[in-house]
């Protein structure tokens, strides 16, 4: 009897590669489920959250890859069903698409969308100022530089850039007196913070195609004037909008935009006095906008406009706008193909040996400067691979001083010394990670050194670097994120970059918060708080509030 074979099916072999396909796919997953749970259960990267959650979009996006690559070459769906599936999904993330106006993000890379359908952030600015009541905004007729007092503000983190101000005693329970909230309102976009002096409130904005020197009354949070100029700065990742703050010296506010515009012009009035492009011919300006807060020396101001290799201070003449002297990296600037390496820090002015002398953090190191001349005294290298410094340089009495900077690099303690008339070469101390500052300053107190480690307040002996504390139990944990701290009557005053306002009790033995308050509803601030007379300035790249937070 012949036995008739049949022929193989066709369907067994597409069947084997379902199966291995099937296989596969899960195997990935779970490759993929295992890299989630050691990014957010072992890893610590040094270079912080924003690096867990950038890996993490890549991960979520390559999973959804492989379930696509599974859905259309080994399920057992219909060709015409997963046809129909993939048109639904094209139609889906279109219409998503669609109704997103524009994506931001986080300083740790956390996604912002905006809604197309919302009002823009001009649009609310514009319908605010329309619906004030000018009237009630005090006028000033006469302006006495002496009504400038110690508890004023005038300058980027106070009048020493050290992040110390003067201030009456704050109330500290905040449950039973919570701090009054005074105003709070719209405000162009930007990353300034404010700059106040007796009752003006002085910030840079956004407002459509223009920069804004915008001046409000602290106590109401009313418009006195606002002087624009044209200049829109952008950057992906960085968004819109001014960077630096404004500095109010005597009876004139100088500003320095985005794009490079050194501008001044009057505390009373708004009306301006000179301007001048820093950054004309060509040059370009630093990868994520000019940030640097001028510095007024005497008769001068002082701007960082950088260079190829850093070394870009200038010069102005306070009262005329000329230029007095300038650094060598300015000219250089015009080059094809170079890159604007100014660093993200303020000049400030120090007194080192004796010694007055302006001090610099560009994006190549720390550098020193000759108050008159500008001649350069010492330079200390201390850079990352973007060029990103942003930190404060903080000097001690005896000539130490202390950096620090993200993006895996850490912080170092330097000497600064004379041999005789000329300046040594600083010497390095120590050396560590353990405070990466990203896009704040630290404070000193009673001799330890309170910064934010890539978000997360620490202490630092600076004697030795040691990290004595990194974070807590207590409220938020010292979880600031990419947020900003002040230092007065002993206490550390916060504002986190999730726009909550934070009291901490400095203490080189173990975190110790006191009191903490939501203020905006956000995932991004990344404008400093200011401090004047017992009253914390808080705004955004959307909103600005006051809040009286003396003691009763």
């Amino acid at each position: 009897m012949n036995e008739t074979v049949s022929p193989p099916s066709e369907e067994q072999p597409t069947s084997i590669l379902r199966l291995i396909g099937s296989w596969l796919t899960g195997l990935l997953l779970l490759a993929a489920a295992g890299g989630l749970v050691f990014v957010w259960g072992i890893w610590d990267p040094v270079w912080g959250r924003g690096m867990q959650i950038s890996v993490t979009y890549g991960i979520v996006v390559l999973s959804s890859l492989i379930l696509l690559l599974w859905f259309a070459l080994f399920s057992t769906f219909r060709w015409s069903s997963i046809a129909g599936a993939f048109a639904l999904l094209v139609l889906l993330a279109g219409g998503l698409a669609y109704s997103v106006r524009e994506v931001e993000f986080s300083g740790d890379m956390e996604m912002i969308l905006h809604s197309r359908w919302k009002p823009t952030q001009d649009q609310l600015v514009q319908q605010h100022r329309e619906a004030q009541n000018h009237a009630e905004v005090p006028e000033t007729q006469t302006w006495d530089v002496s009504v400038i007092s110690d508890e004023d503000a005038p300058a980027y983190r106070g009048v020493h850039r050290d992040g110390i101000i003067i201030g009456p005693p704050l109330r500290t329970d905040w449950t039973a007196e919570p701090p009054t909230e005074l105003w709070r309102q719209p405000c162009g976009g930007g990353y300034s913070s404010f700059s106040v002096v007796d009752d003006f409130l002085v910030t840079l904005e956004q407002r459509g195609d223009n920069e804004a020197i915008v001046c409000y009354d602290t106590s109401t949070g009313y418009e006195r004037w606002v002087y624009e100029y044209p200049a829109s700065f952008s950057e992906p990742l960085g968004g819109w909008g001014p960077r630096s703050t404004p500095t109010i010296d005597g009876d004139t506010v100088f500003s320095f935009g985005a794009l490079g515009d050194a501008v001044a012009v009057d505390l009373l009035t708004g009306e301006v006095r000179w301007s001048r492009d820093l950054l004309a011919e060509n040059r370009k300006p630093v990868q994520w906008g000019m940030c640097g807060s001028p510095l007024v020396v005497g008769e001068q101001v002082i701007f960082e406009a950088g260079g190829p290799e850093g070394d870009g201070l200038i010069s102005l003449n306070r009262d005329t706008g000329e230029v007095l002297w300038q650094r060598p990296g300015i000219d250089l600037l015009n080059a094809p193909e170079v890159k604007n390496r100014a660093g993200y820090s303020s000049p400030q002015l120090d007194t080192i040996d004796g010694v007055e002398q302006i001090l610099i953090f560009d994006g190549e190191g720390l550098r020193s400067h000759d108050v008159t001349t500008g001649e350069q005294l010492w330079f200390h290298p201390f850079r990352n691979d973007p060029g990103v410094s942003v930190a404060q340089p903080i000097v001690f009495e005896d000539g130490r001083i202390f950096l620090a900077m993200s993006y895996g690099v850490g912080c170092t303690m330097i000497r600064i010394s004379r041999n005789g008339e000329a300046w040594a070469e600083p010497e390095e101390l120590w050396s560590n990670k353990n405070m990466k500052c990203k896009f704040t300053s630290p404070v000193l107190h009673d001799g330890y050194l309170y910064g934010l480690d890539e978000g997360i307040l620490v202490c630092i002996d600076p004697e030795t670097g040691e990290r004595k504390w990194k974070g807590g139990d207590d409220g938020l944990r010292g979880r600031f994120y990419h947020g900003q701290i002040l230092l007065t009557n002993d206490l550390i005053v916060g504002f986190t970059e999730k726009g909550e306002l934070v009291l901490v009790e400095p203490n080189p033995e173990e975190y110790r918060e006191l009191a903490n308050l939501p203020v905006f509803d956000t995932k991004k601030v990344w404008n400093p708080l200011a401090l004047s007379r017992g009253r914390a300035f808080v705004r955004s790249h959307e909103q600005m509030a006051a809040f009286d937070i003396s003691a009763p």
